[in-house]
């Protein structure tokens, strides 16, 4: 399945996810980000997008 087939749908700042499985990976990686926020660990947006791009190729979506 293609990221594009996977894309929420956003509307004036909701996200309709809709998938239960896609929502809880979502929800687990806000929190992570605020955890790392918290922890002072920053990642440079160059960093950002590599793990981003990461994440995307282990759940096949790239």
């Amino acid at each position: 399945m293609t990221i594009e087939k996977k894309r929420p749908e956003v509307k004036k700042g909701v996200v309709e996810i809709g998938d239960s499985k896609l929502e809880k990976e979502m929800k687990k990686r806000i929190q992570e980000s605020l955890d790392d926020i918290e922890a002072g660990r920053v990642h440079t947006l160059e960093e950002f997008k590599l793990m981003n791009k990461g994440w995307m190729k282990e759940k096949g979506w790239i």
